[in-house]
C-alpha cells in the first residue's frame, strides 16, 4: 500500500526534524525558524508528558501542526497561554505595541526579529510572549 499522506501536512524533513514545520507554505526561512523555536519553547513549558510527546512528534516530522492543533490535550495546554497572551497584548503601552508591530513586520519580511528594549529584556517574560 502506498503512502497517500499530503506532503503539506508533514512536519519536517526526515528524522532530524530540521525541515520546515509548514512545508506547504511559502514562508521565509526566518519565519520557519521562529515557528520551530516557538514550538520548542512550548514543549519545554508543557507539564503533560503526552503534550510534550505530541510536540516532539511535530518537531521530528512524525506529525503535522494540523494534527497537533486538533489534539485535545494541546488545546487544554494552550487555552490559558492564549488567554494570558491576549491580556498582555491589551496591557502593552503604545511604545511596546509599536515595537511589537515592528517585530511582526520584520518577521513577515523574513528578517530576524529585533531584540526587545533593555528595560523590557530585564522583566520576566510571560510564557506566551513571542510564541503566539
Amino acid at each position: 500500500m502506498s503512502d497517500t499522506r499530503d506532503p503539506r501536512d508533514a512536519g519536517a524533513d526526515g528524522p532530524g526534524g530540521d525541515g520546515p514545520l509548514l512545508p506547504g507554505a511559502p514562508l521565509p526561512d526566518e519565519v520557519q525558524r521562529h515557528l520551530r523555536r516557538s514550538m520548542e519553547m512550548l514543549r519545554e513549558r508543557a507539564d503533560d508528558p503526552a503534550v510534550r510527546r505530541r510536540i516532539d512528534d511535530v518537531l521530528a516530522g512524525r506529525a503535522s501542526l494540523r494534527d497537533l492543533a486538533r489534539d485535545d490535550g494541546f488545546d487544554r495546554f494552550m487555552e490559558p497561554l492564549v488567554r494570558r497572551g491576549m491580556q498582555r497584548l491589551d496591557e502593552l503601552s503604545p511604545q511596546e505595541r509599536e515595537a511589537a508591530e515592528r517585530g511582526a513586520a520584520a518577521l513577515a519580511r523574513g528578517e530576524k526579529v529585533p531584540e526587545p528594549d533593555a528595560d523590557r529584556a530585564s522583566r520576566p517574560r510571560p510564557p506566551d510572549l513571542g510564541t503566539w
